[in-house]
């Protein structure tokens, strides 16, 4: 499964009904052309009016498109980012990027759902595929939505 603006929305919607109650609203989606990266989010704090109904301004969820991800592995790194945009959606204090906090919710949901969110998967155990880049430079993709 590789990352796209098809996959990854339809990914996002499944995984937020199953994991996250329909809690998270739609993030943007980028892709990143990097072997070094998996995935990440980025968000952006609201400190405007609304802060109540809408805490983020910005919200958006990256994949690498360098890799041909099994549906499992895509679930799990799908979710681990996701656990990071619940977080910072909540306004949940936590002692880092992989905390305590962000380790209770990942482990909860190992446990629930048997799946297998970790704090970091080594990318070299994933299928190249040919949108790998052959050099050190990278290209960062967003969707316009």
């Amino acid at each position: 499964m590789i990352a796209d603006f098809n996959t990854m929305p339809m990914m996002f919607s499944e995984c937020n009904k199953k994991y996250f109650n329909h809690e998270l609203p739609m993030p943007k989606f980028g892709l990143i052309n990097k072997t070094s990266i998996l995935a990440r989010f980025e968000y952006r704090k609201n400190n405007g009016k609304n802060k109540a109904k809408k805490p983020l301004e910005y919200k958006m969820l990256m994949f690498s498109d360098c890799f041909d991800f099994d549906e499992k592995d895509f679930i799990e790194i799908m979710v681990h980012e996701m656990v990071h945009y619940y977080i910072a959606w909540n306004g949940i204090k936590d002692n880092g990027a992989h905390g305590k906090k962000f380790m209770e919710i990942a482990n909860e949901l190992n446990k629930k759902y048997g799946l297998n969110i970790t704090k970091t998967k080594d990318a070299s155990s994933f299928k190249k595929t040919e949108n790998a880049p052959k050099s050190k430079s990278s290209l960062v993709l967003y969707s316009v939505n």
